[in-house]
């Protein structure tokens, strides 16, 4: 064979090598841009024959913040498992509802990833130390993800994996999909009195008490302050004190609290407000406000059982029903004036010693 023919044949041995070896090692530096099998894009299999999309046997699993803060950065695990495989790779965007770009990716300090852009798009992806050859059955992937500046609504992460049995072909492994949301952070709370919405007392310092029900109406958990008004007056005060002046409480979830409203022994008689204010910890412009009138009676008249026919004045005639019933024990005997169950001459006295006097007042 002379030297042309030697170099020909030697020519089409390296470009069929070359092409072998460019299908063998499939991608390990990162796969090609819009394989991540988000809306219009396709999936590895269209690299990696042999096995249906999602197999049973796998799985695909992505950990992404439920909920996002504009600008506030978040860490992102993939997590890439299926028996028997021993070669790993992925490809990650996040989009929002029209499908661009939703924030941006950075890459992990091991290099065991990379990103590149496409159509509008960011991606997040394996590099060739991250294909964790020779790691047997899983593998994972951990990097941050930088939210948008501002609400753009849900975020959509799209994924795909490529659980490879590492024999440097492009058949034999399993490609799996996935995709997750992450929402804007929504912070809320309402108040709702349960039962009564006004009581009265004729003894302010004693007080009276309300149940408040408090909402984390948001979709994270918040912390939520609680606050009451108070009615501080010349003719004394009356305060709110709340059971609880902060309550955690997860997304959707209830708490009771007690409002114990009382005022001292200068209170006048009247109505009194008093508001309950509720402010979320996420967000301080979302309140809330609740608000009870609470009446201080005026206390009932003294009794004056002297005054024995109740016409508002002591006189002769008090006296004369006293006396009507004299020697008698017994109940409800209107002449036994101090109680002791009979009239007898210490019943005259006592009417005695108030005649004269007005009761009417």
């Amino acid at each position: 064979m002379n030297r042309k023919n030697i170099l020909a044949v030697w020519g089409v041995l390296v470009l069929f090598f070359a092409l072998s070896a460019g299908s063998a090692f499939a991608f390990s530096g990162g796969p090609p841009d819009g394989l991540t099998g988000a809306p219009t894009e396709g999936n590895c299999t269209q690299c990696h024959a042999g096995n249906n999309l999602n197999t049973a046997g796998g799985s695909l699993m992505l950990t992404i913040p439920e909920t996002y803060e504009p600008n506030e950065v978040y860490t992102v695990v993939v997590n890439l498992s299926r028996t028997g495989q021993s070669k790993w790779g992925f490809e990650m965007t996040a989009l929002n509802a029209e499908g661009a770009r939703a924030g941006s990716f950075v890459i992990d300090e091991a290099g065991n990833t990379q990103l590149s852009e496409a159509n509008s798009k960011q991606y997040i992806k394996h590099t060739f130390g991250g294909t964790a050859t020779g790691t047997n059955n899983a593998n994972s992937w951990t990097f941050q993800w930088t939210a948008p500046n501002a609400d753009i609504g849900p975020v959509t992460f799209y994924a795909a994996g490529n659980a490879a049995n590492g024999d440097f072909g492009n058949t034999g492994d399993y490609i799996y999909t996935t995709q997750s949301e992450s929402a804007p952070l929504v912070a809320g709370v309402s108040l709702e009195i349960v039962g009564d919405t006004a009581l009265s007392t004729m003894e302010a310092n004693v007080g009276v008490s309300y149940t408040i029900k408090v909402t984390n109406t948001g979709n994270a958990t918040d912390t939520v302050s609680l606050e009451s008004s108070a009615e501080v007056g010349i003719g004394g005060s009356v305060l709110g004190t709340l059971s609880e002046s902060s309550i955690e409480l997860e997304a959707g979830a209830s708490k009771e609290v007690t409002l114990a409203v009382k005022g001292d022994l200068l209170t006048s008689p009247g109505d009194y407000p008093i508001t309950v204010t509720a402010t979320s910890g996420t967000d301080s412009t979302m309140t809330a406000e609740v608000t009870i009138t609470t009446t201080v009676e005026m206390p009932p008249p003294p009794p004056t059982p002297w005054d024995v026919n109740d016409d508002g004045t002591v006189n002769i005639q008090d006296l004369v029903l006293v006396a009507s019933e004299f020697g008698q024990s017994g109940e409800d005997l209107k002449g036994d004036i101090n109680g002791d169950g009979m009239v007898n001459i210490q019943d005259l006295v006592i009417v005695a010693s108030h005649f004269g006097e007005d009761t009417s007042n």
